[in-house]
């Protein structure tokens, strides 16, 4: 996914600094409700849940991986995808 993450997470790991990264896939932003929907429909179909990310489901990941609860984890990549990293 992201090497940086990987060597930064590892490099860092007993200080106590995490570093991870967010892959992720096709996100209902403006820039995507302004496409046709014949293009929408394209990337989505790609993707095996057949639909956009939403921006909070991006936001909620986003704040879990700066929450304490992500303290245990580092040099990871977070897969938000809708499971197109499955295949």
């Amino acid at each position: 996914c992201v090497p940086t993450a990987e060597v930064v997470g590892k490099e860092f790991a007993e200080t106590g600094i995490t570093c991870n990264a967010l892959s992720p896939a096709v996100v209902r932003t403006e820039m995507v409700a302004a496409m046709p929907d014949a293009q929408v429909k394209y990337m989505t179909d790609k993707i095996p849940m057949k639909r956009t990310g939403e921006l909070s489901e991006i936001a909620a990941m986003i704040c879990f991986m700066a929450s304490p609860e992500c303290s245990f984890t580092t040099g990871f990549c977070f897969d938000a995808t809708g499971g197109r990293a499955t295949y």
